[in-house]
Order: structure tokens, then sequence, then C-alpha cells
């Protein structure tokens, strides 16, 4: 029995070490199968404590990958070879020892969702990249004002060259609908808040950004029923003290840590919590992690993971550094590229990301990552009992939830090949392959 008071009441789960696990893949990719049993006898509080220590990016463990591409061996180049931009960023998940912070950097990628295909641009992407990191447990306020200013968000929703004579309303729009309030504005206060907005230039040519008071639109506005000479700041902070701004973000948040919305109390604590602290991401966090309900259903797991999250739990499990670049287009096949999201408002959520073609995809994902710990079959003792290629199995794959009736039908399996073929040794050294596979491929690998 593991017990946490935490700011939403007291935490008592009746399976600590489940608990740990569901923690350690709701706000990063999964436990590393080397630090499971240290998490397990310090306690869930203490695993809490730990992903919420990091003050700054945390550090990459291990060597930078070299990758083969086009036929070669190089470093990873971000900024001119197609898709290192998303090996670097996968490399980063993969290897971190900061796994909250990495994972509230991309709950924040999708939160301010922007899309490389329009900005055209990797270097300003990863720059918004970096930015986003730093505050990944951070001020909300102080992130929302950088990214006013982010070379990349302001290309992607149109900022430079809204001029006073003709404001775009496309920041406005988003910063309202999507970014902070999600509702409690009317169509006025997004005409108004971009003409503030107005003023921000970009030398296309020169490749910088800008400021020419001369496009500003200097005259009174009145948003949110406040009147005066707004500028971009002022939109900022008005949508921020806005009273739909701290549950909107505070049910979003959530929604990135657990499914369905926040009950009503949790909510509320959520929010009190939030305001008290000035707008602080790094305490809302902390009493997510510590909600009741994010551990209820121990036994069923019912998040689906990403296909980010997914594929970066399995190389984090199996020891599988980043070696090539088909991840790329592997995850563009399960529904998910990095720094190219679909549109402003993100990604989808839960079970849109299981179709026909995309479950086919994270099975053949699985298959490239095997490859990489491909081994003959005169490793495989030719006499292995089904019992232990089922526990190296789940040894490699980093002992992964499983139900009852995938326990069973994985005996069922494994003792079968000893029935079928006693002197075969490639099909007992099949046998391993397929447990394996049958560990990250299957349904129980696609929720956590």
């Amino acid at each position: 029995m593991g017990s946490v008071v935490s700011p939403l009441g007291p935490l008592a789960v009746s399976d600590a070490a489940a608990a740990i696990d569901r923690l350690f893949w709701r706000a990063g990719f999964g436990p590393a199968p080397a630090d499971r049993p240290r998490l397990r006898e310090a306690g869930l509080e203490a695993a809490i404590r730990g992903l919420l220590a990091p003050r700054g990016a945390g550090a990459l463990v291990g060597s930078a990958p070299v990758v083969e591409s086009d036929g070669r061996r190089v470093p990873l180049q971000p900024f001119d070879r197609w898709g290192h931009d998303q090996l670097w960023w996968l490399d980063r998940m993969v290897r971190t020892d900061a796994p909250l912070v990495e994972r509230m950097t991309l709950n924040l990628h999708d939160h301010f969702a922007t899309s490389n295909d329009k900005v055209g641009n990797a270097r300003l992407m990863l720059a918004q990249n970096r930015l986003l990191r730093r505050h990944a447990l951070g001020n909300f306020g102080r992130l929302t004002r950088a990214l006013l200013r982010d070379g990349a968000m302001q290309l992607w929703l149109d900022l430079p060259g809204s001029h006073r004579d003709s404001p775009n309303e496309n920041f406005a729009r988003e910063l309202m609908e999507l970014f902070t309030l999600g509702s409690g504005y009317r169509e006025r206060d997004v005409r108004e808040a971009a003409r503030a907005l107005t003023g921000f230039t970009y030398d296309w040519d020169r490749k910088r950004f800008g400021w020419d008071e001369r496009r500003h639109d200097p005259g009174v506005k009145r948003l949110f029923g406040h009147r005066g000479r707004l500028r971009p700041d002022d939109v900022v902070r008005l949508c921020l003290a806005h009273p739909a701004h701290a549950p909107f973000l505070c049910t979003k948040l959530w929604g990135y840590f657990a499914p369905g919305p926040p009950p009503r109390a949790t909510l509320r604590a959520l929010v009190r919590t939030y305001r008290r602290s000035g707008g602080e991401l790094r305490p809302v966090v902390a009493a997510i992690l510590r909600a009741p309900a994010l551990y209820a259903n121990l036994d069923e797991p019912d998040m689906v993971k990403s296909p980010v999250v997914y594929l970066v739990g399995a190389l984090r499990a199996t020891g599988t550094p980043i070696v090539r670049d088909s991840w790329v287009w592997l995850l563009q096949g399960m529904g998910q590229s990095l720094f190219n999201p679909p549109n402003v408002g993100g990604w989808p959520v839960g079970e849109h990301w299981l179709s026909t073609a995309s479950v086919k995809a994270r099975f053949g994902a699985m298959s490239v990552l095997l490859q990489q710990h491909e081994f003959a079959d005169d490793v495989v003792p030719q006499d292995e009992t089904p019992e232990a290629a089922l526990a190296d199995a789940v040894a490699f794959t980093g002992a992964p939830w499983t139900s009852t009736a995938t326990d069973a039908a994985l005996r069922s399996y494994a003792a079968s090949v000893t029935s079928r073929y006693r002197s075969d040794r490639h099909s007992t050294a099949e046998r391993r392959r397929v447990l394996r596979h049958l560990l990250l491929a299957g349904p129980d690998a696609q929720v956590h």
C-alpha cells in the first residue's frame, strides 16, 4: 500500500508498483527498466518529486547518435537534412534524464501547435522547441508572451505584415480559442485584439523579425470590457486575466495526463493552485500527478498512447538508440510527425490514433525496432522452455503491463511451439522473436 497526501486529498493506491508505472507513462515515456527497482523501493511520492525536480532542460544520457541516412552513417544534422529535426527530438526523448520536462515540451508543442509545413524553417522550429522546453514547468504567462515574439509562431499565425489598415485576425483568434480561453470572448474581442497586435514585421530577404511603430494601430481598443490604447502585451495580459483562462488551461493540462475531463473537485483545486501560484505550471502538474483520478483503473489502462509516446517508450524500454532515419516515415505512417501537427488545433487524441492503417504501421515499426536486436538462431538453447522464452521477452521489453487474457494467450502460444517443434532450432528462436513483437505491438502495448 502506498499513501500520498496531496493538495487534492489523500491518495492511496493498492498497487504502488503499478502506480509508478502509470506515473512514468503519463508523465514521461514509461519507466526505465533499470530504474524500476529503485523507484518501487523509494515509493510513489519520491517518484513524483523526482520527476518534478529538474529546473532546467535535463541532461542526455549516452552518446549522440550517428544515423544511417541515404546509405551513409552521419551525425544528426537537424537544420540541413530532411527528417533530422524530428530525429533530433526523438533522440532527446529517448536519452533524457528529465522525462517530465520532455513530455511537457511535447504537450506544449501540441497546445501551441505550429507546423513547419508553413513555417518552412527548421532553425525557427527548433528555436521554438527550445523555448517550450525552457518553460515546460515554468510560468505560462511568460511563455505565452515569449511566443508572441517567437519567429515560428509569428509566421505560422501571420503576425508579420498585420497592418493598422488591414489587421490579420489569425493570432488573436487562436490566442483566445486555443491557447488561453476556449470560450467567453466575442468576435468584437477578436477584431479589437487584432488591431492591438499590428506592427510586427518580417524582412523575407534578410530573414529578420522586427517592429514598425508606424504599422501599429495606436487607437483606443475595447477588449473584454477594458478600454485603452492597447498593445500586443496588453492582449496577452487581458487573456490571462480573463475568468475563463484558468479553468480552460487546467482542463487542457489534465487532458494530457488522463483521458476524459477532470472531476469537478479536482478542477477547482487545480484552478486555485494555478491562480495562487501566479500562473506557474509546475505546481499544477504536481497536483495532477498526485490526483487520485490519475491512478484509476490501474489494472485496465485506458489512455491510448500517441505514436510518439508509443515509439519513444518502446525505444527506451528496449535500450534502442536512434541510428536510422526510417523512424521519420514510420511515425508519419502512425499518424504523427513532430514539428508538423495537422492544424493549429494540434493532434487528435484517444481512439482517433488507432485506425486500421495506423495500427498496421505500429506493428511494422516494432519490426524495424527488433531488427536492431536481431540474433542468430543458435543463440537460443534448443531446449528452451516456454516459461524461459516468455521471461526473456518480458525482460527485453521492459516488463510492460499485460492483461490476464493476454498473459494466457502468450503462455498458450509459447507452449504450442514446444509441442509442435521439439527439435527445430529455428522455431525455438523464432518463438522469442514473436513473443517480443507481441509484447511491443499487441493490443496491451497501445495503452497506458
